[in-house]
């Protein structure tokens, strides 16, 4: 009985990460040192930094779940014959959607997730030579839990509806007396 509900877009540009490195937790998401770095884009990123991995990362977002709108992303030195899943989503250990490989030529390309489920965990993998991202976006879900009364509620008007049906269904076989 919880239903998700959105908040606000999180968009992770990669334009104010230091020069020292992109940390865990930076746009809310984990993992970014073991999956790659942020490296001057400019003729291919969206703005100045994108982030390049050297062939699959896995990242996961510190507060999950949440809803994945999509990404810019390339593959570099892809097998154009052989198409890879490029972006793989997860949600508590099982895949839950995959996204092939856009096969862009020049610049990153928009990638919308095409799935509106939750989500813990995202994998990036590229071609031979890496893959790069920027402008990752998504929400957090944000997961609302009805209060203990409201399903005891819920189950007694239940019960009354079917005291009711019982009796209508009673009386229509009993004769009248006068």
């Amino acid at each position: 009985m919880a239903s998700a509900a959105q908040a606000t877009p999180v968009n992770v540009t990669f334009e104010d990460v230091p020069t020292v490195g992109i940390a865990d937790g930076y746009g809310g998401i984990s993992g970014w040192s073991l999956a790659g770095g942020v490296v001057n884009g400019v003729g291919e990123g969206i703005d100045n930094f994108l982030f390049y991995g050297p062939s699959t990362g896995e990242l996961r977002f510190d507060s999950a779940p949440v809803v994945f709108h999509g990404t810019y992303y390339k593959s570099y030195a892809a097998d154009w014959a052989n198409p890879i899943t490029s972006i793989s989503l997860f949600f508590q250990g099982q895949l839950v959607h995959s996204i092939l490989d856009p096969q862009a030529g020049g610049s990153l390309e928009w990638v919308a997730s095409g799935y509106r489920g939750l989500v813990d965990t995202i994998r990036f993998q590229g071609g031979l030579e890496g893959f790069a991202i920027d402008n990752l976006s998504y929400e957090i879900a944000t997961t609302s839990v009805p209060e203990p009364g409201t399903a005891l509620l819920m189950l007694s008007g239940l019960a009354i509806l079917g005291i009711v049906a019982r009796r209508r269904s009673t009386l229509g076989k009993t004769p009248f007396m006068s």
